[in-house]
């Protein structure tokens, strides 16, 4: 894959709003007008100019649930403070060794192109590596011992799968409706879960909304988190509550974003339950 296609920055991005922030009230009043006529959501606005734009790199071991989990803050439709720059490998995503790999491609150049606009990986960028444990145990031991502390890039591993972060942001009894993965052999844990999910939750586990569930994911995730003695979460715990606040943590120190987002989904959903029935 082509190292420019990989990665993201704060420069360019953050480049437009300055230039249009107002200082006169006058200005002001005109740019909230046309902000207004753009459609600007209300929690992208302050009486100053625009709410800045904070940016995550994640590389992901999977393509499809990952993603789609972030989707909100990779489309950037509702939430403007928080912006995520995803990478994985379409088709078969990444194993560790993979995803560490271009991560080190990454720092060294320290740049990298989303189309045709280039980014700069700054030093306060923060960086996630997701991926499961799955068979990749080995690889992930080798990757914690060799890395540095203090380094940028944040591994969030989930055991045995991403599946069970999202679990976690419906549900929180993984010992009765997930005791079958024990039997299981470590090859086979991460498709048994992804079988069960559907019929733990009326319209299965959708990670798409999943993301709303995110305080409710970090509390069941904490209460089930441990690791061995390599640091590995052991079976049944992620690491994906350490991003899921900071991600929180990020959106509502702009205006309460995240805590705004959630309140109008559950206010959606009540008047489109309301009018089916």
């Amino acid at each position: 894959m082509d190292l420019s296609k990989l990665t993201y920055s704060k420069n360019d991005l953050e480049r437009e709003p300055v230039e249009r922030i107002s200082n006169s009230a006058s200005e002001r009043k005109g740019e909230n007008k046309r902000l207004a006529a753009l459609n600007v959501p209300p929690a992208y606005r302050k009486e100053e100019g625009l709410l800045s734009t904070s940016l995550v790199f994640v590389i992901s071991g999977g393509e499809k649930r990952e993603k789609d989990f972030l989707r909100e803050l990779i489309r950037q439709r509702e939430l403007h403070s928080l912006r995520v720059v995803f990478m994985s490998q379409k088709g078969q995503g990444l194993q560790p060794y993979q995803m560490q790999e271009r991560w080190e491609q990454i720092k060294s150049v320290g740049e990298f192109k989303i189309g045709a606009q280039t980014f700069h990986l700054d030093d306060a960028d923060k960086v996630f590596l997701l991926s499961d444990v799955d068979e990749f145990y080995d690889q992930i031991v080798k990757i914690f011992n060799c890395n540095k502390n203090g380094e940028q890039g944040q591994w969030i591993v989930s055991n045995p799968c991403f599946e069970i972060w999202l679990y976690y942001c419906y549900l929180n009894d993984p010992e009765n409706d997930l005791m079958c993965l024990k039997s299981e052999p470590v090859a086979k844990r991460s498709k048994r879960l992804k079988n069960i999910c559907p019929s733990l939750v009326a319209g299965g586990i959708n990670p798409c909304i999943a993301f709303e569930h995110m305080v409710e994911g970090i509390e069941h995730s904490l209460a089930h988190f441990a690791v061995d003695e390599n640091g590995i979460p052991t079976l049944f715990a992620t690491q994906m509550h350490e991003m899921a606040q900071y991600l929180i943590d990020t959106m509502n120190n702009n205006a309460d974003e995240y805590s705004e987002f959630v309140q109008r989904r559950k206010a959606w959903r009540r008047e489109f339950t309301r009018r089916d029935g």
